[in-house]
């Protein structure tokens, strides 16, 4: 009943913005609890973040760009772990580890 509802609002809402860049997303990121309770997202979810959030970090820590996205996605590479030891499922990022091995390596942005 609930995605019925989605849909419905979205469809009034495409019907209003046809012309709407409808870029795609991974999944996880508009179908799961924004609740923060679970630190975890797809590596399909970090990577879409990745320019930003690399762009963020470069301008806090006056750091190459470039550079810093290179090292942050070998930082996610890392870290990324699919359950039962990658023979099901997507892999996974645990956010709050990997900012905090940011802020370890970069100092804590302002």
């Amino acid at each position: 009943q609930g995605r019925d509802i989605q849909s419905i609002f979205f469809d009034m809402w495409r019907q209003d913005h046809p012309s709407a860049d409808l870029q795609a997303v991974p999944a996880d990121m508009v179908m799961t609890s924004g609740s923060g309770l679970d630190p975890h997202i797809t590596m399909d979810n970090a990577l879409y973040q990745l320019d930003r959030v690399a762009n963020k970090w470069s301008v806090d820590t006056k750091r190459d760009p470039a550079k810093l996205r290179r090292e942050i996605q070998e930082l996610l590479e890392e870290n990324a772990q699919a359950p039962w030891g990658g023979l099901l499922g997507e892999k996974m990022i645990n956010v709050l580890s990997v900012n905090l091995q940011l802020r370890k390596r970069y100092g804590n942005p302002s």
